[in-house]
């Protein structure tokens, strides 16, 4: 055998050797790898991905996710970050990808699985998370498929939506629509008018300067210190509803539980309160309109002002003074 081809078989031996060790040495230590160059890292059982933007105030961030948990609040800087951290199997982890965009001062997120029949079976198994600062003046408009949305302290429009998780919205200035099939919301301490939807959860609303849209097919409805129209209703759960401020027109209706309406003793009010499953009384004095019934009452109170009209299918009305 020649010399030559002596020595290229031990280097070939060598290399194999040389390679394997480093191979097992890499799996002792866990991999580390960088995947595109908006990820920080990619192991066996979580991927990160992180991006930041320059914008100036009164742009828009927008975030689809097939899945994910979003909290988003505002800082000093005019840029936009955004971090994703995946989490799950090696199999699931890897089928989770984030694109970023920038057109002008609009950032767009998008978090995906690449094999939607994947995502359709296996995505219980999978948790992403994130995290997202934007300038304190910024539109904002989130859907995720799958998970809560926490936001505060933020100026501007506010649209959110998700498939299977809470909703939570503190210190708004701006529009504020939340919607979400599976959970609860709970708007607080916000300047603009709220519409907000849950299929199967309870909804919650405190300190509004605006009005109020809020409906649910699932539990209950609670109004707290709203100076603004209110428009509620729930086919499964009670209303409580708490006007601080001057009457600007109230609706409440639920298919399967009392009302409980609280206002100020001056309060000036035309009001239509019925239930076929209950009685109504009211705290405060009224000039009856029509027949004096248990289960309705039609009148004025303070001489009369914009409509008051409650409807229950399944318990009582009781009207009282906000203490």
């Amino acid at each position: 055998m020649k010399p030559s081809f002596v020595r290229l078989i031990l280097f070939a031996l060598l290399t194999v050797a040389f390679v394997s060790g480093l191979i097992a040495y890499s799996n002792s230590r866990g991999s580390t790898l960088p995947v595109s160059e908006d990820e920080e890292y990619f192991s066996s059982d979580s991927r990160k991905f992180e991006k930041q933007f320059s914008v100036s105030e009164g742009g828009q961030l927008i975030v689809e996710a097939d899945a994910g948990t979003i909290n988003i609040d505002s800082w000093e800087k005019n840029e936009v970050s955004v971090v994703v951290e995946v989490e799950g199997s090696d199999s699931r982890v890897e089928k989770y990808n984030v694109e970023f965009k920038q057109e002008g001062n609009t950032v767009s997120v998008i978090g995906k699985v690449k094999d939607r029949s994947f995502f359709k079976w296996h995505v219980g198994n999978l948790e992403a998370y994130y995290t997202i600062k934007v300038p304190k003046k910024f539109h904002t408009k989130i859907n995720t498929s799958g998970g809560n949305i926490d936001a505060s302290d933020l100026i501007g429009k506010v649209e959110y939506s998700t498939n299977g998780g809470n909703i939570v919205v503190e210190k708004i200035e701006g529009e504020t629509i939340v919607s979400t099939s599976g959970g609860n919301i709970d708007v607080r301490r916000v300047i603009g008018n709220v519409d907000a939807e849950t299929s199967g959860g309870s909804v919650m609303c405190e300190n509004i300067i605006g009005n109020v849209y809020g409906h649910t097919s699932g539990g209950n409805v609670e109004v707290r210190a709203v100076d603004g129209r209110v428009k509620v209703g729930t086919s499964g759960g009670s209303i409580v509803i708490r006007v601080s401020g001057e009457n600007k027109g109230i609706e409440a209706e639920t298919s399967g539980g009392d009302i409980d309406l609280f206002v100020k003793e001056d309060i000036k009010a035309d009001i239509d309160a019925e239930t076929s499953g209950g009685s109504v009384d009211c705290d405060l004095p009224v000039t009856v309109r029509g027949k004096v019934r248990d289960s309705e009452l039609h009148g004025k109170i303070n001489g009369g002002g914009n409509v008051i009209k409650l409807e229950t299918s399944g318990g009582s009305i009781h009207i009282a003074k906000l203490e």
